[in-house]
């Protein structure tokens, strides 16, 4: 009777080039499984155990951690939900290192200036326009709510031609779904160079939305929706 193979340990390191220590830590989470043979402490791999380290190498390499790896197992979260989620998460690092390196360019140019930037503001603010942050309230609202009709009411033609309303429902889906739970609505800024493009800020229990605002004569002219880091703000 023919017998399924046994990889040993350093075979399977050497096939898929990872480390034993890495084998072994994440057997001891609980995301992969060996077998031991009589009083051998070695371990082996059959069929099925080799091709669950070959998945999770793969979800390692896309920048899952452990945990979240766990719990795509445990809980039978979606594989597309899981993948959604880390690189909503990787857009917020990426949102807020911009923000971070635009205060340290902002920094170094008041210094170059032979500002004192403790004591003086150097990080400039516009005052928002009314209208245009009544109208980025009521959209944002309306992007929450799943309200079209109020969105496509302030948008204005060319952007309504551009990103007719199937394909703005489909962008909306995707990049609502690893947010979370809704917590609350954080706050709406003005651009720092910019005055007439709004951020609304809305943060959620896995990551924040932000939706960014173009106006043109009135009418928003340019709508994008990211995420941004909640634990940076």
């Amino acid at each position: 009777m023919y017998q399924k193979p046994l990889y040993d340990i350093t075979e399977v390191c050497r096939m898929l080039g990872t480390t034993s220590r890495s084998l072994r830590f994440y057997e001891e989470k609980g995301i992969i499984q060996s077998t031991t043979i009589g009083t051998s402490s070695r371990r082996q791999y059959t069929e099925d155990q080799l091709s669950l380290v070959k998945n999770v190498l793969v979800l390692r390499t896309l920048g899952l951690s452990v945990k979240a790896i766990a719990e795509l197992q445990n809980s039978g979260t979606g594989l597309k939900d899981a993948v959604l989620s880390k690189r909503a998460e990787i857009y917020a690092s990426i949102e807020s290192r911009v923000r971070e390196i635009n205060l340290l360019n902002e920094a170094l140019s008041a210094l170059e200036s032979g500002k004192n930037i403790f004591s003086e503001n150097w990080q400039h603010s516009f005052d928002l326009n009314a209208e245009e942050n009544e109208i980025a309230r009521l959209c944002t609202d309306a992007i929450l709510n799943g309200d079209d009709n109020i969105l496509y009411e302030h948008l204005s033609p060319r952007l309504t031609q551009y990103m007719p309303k199937d394909v703005y429902r489909v962008v909306r889906k995707d990049t609502l779904e690893p947010l979370g739970d809704f917590v609350s609505i954080d706050k709406t800024v003005a651009d720092d160079r910019l005055s007439n493009k709004l951020y609304c800020f809305v943060r959620y229990s896995k990551l924040g939305l932000k939706v960014t605002y173009v106006f043109h004569g009135g009418k928003i002219d340019g709508l994008w929706l990211g995420y941004y880091d909640t634990n940076s703000r």
